[in-house]
This record gives structure tokens, C-alpha cells and sequence, in this order.
């Protein structure tokens, strides 16, 4: 993968992660009716985030060498 496919994705995986950690802020203002969401609605920001932390470091590792 090159260095504009690795921004593209990490950029893309950044704005997801913004959304899934938006969805948990969001879930809390539903609480406490919501509460039964609250364990996926984190597994999918903690996965997304994960996913997003590698595409970073894969990023950043190619735009130093």
C-alpha cells in the first residue's frame, strides 16, 4: 500500500472511530432506558479505535521512511 492509500484509510478509520466514540456519548444522554446498548455500542468503538490506532502507526511509520 502506498503512502496516499495509507492516509486515505487512516483518515477514513479516524472519522469512523469519531463516530463510534460519538455513538457512546450519544447512548449516554438515552440512559437509563439504554443501558442494555452500552456493552456493544463500546465493543464497536474499541474495536473501530483499534483499527485506527494500527492504520495511524502504519501511516506514520511510512511517512518516515
Amino acid at each position: 500500500m502506498d503512502l496516499k492509500e495509507l492516509e486515505g484509510k487512516y483518515r477514513k478509520l479516524a472519522r469512523q472511530a469519531s463516530e463510534t466514540a460519538m455513538e457512546l456519548h450519544d447512548l449516554t444522554e438515552e440512559l437509563p432506558g439504554a443501558y442494555q446498548k452500552i456493552e456493544e455500542v463500546a465493543r464497536k468503538a474499541i474495536l473501530k479505535h483499534q483499527e485506527w490506532a494500527e492504520a495511524k502507526e502504519a501511516f506514520e511509520k511510512a511517512q518516515s521512511s
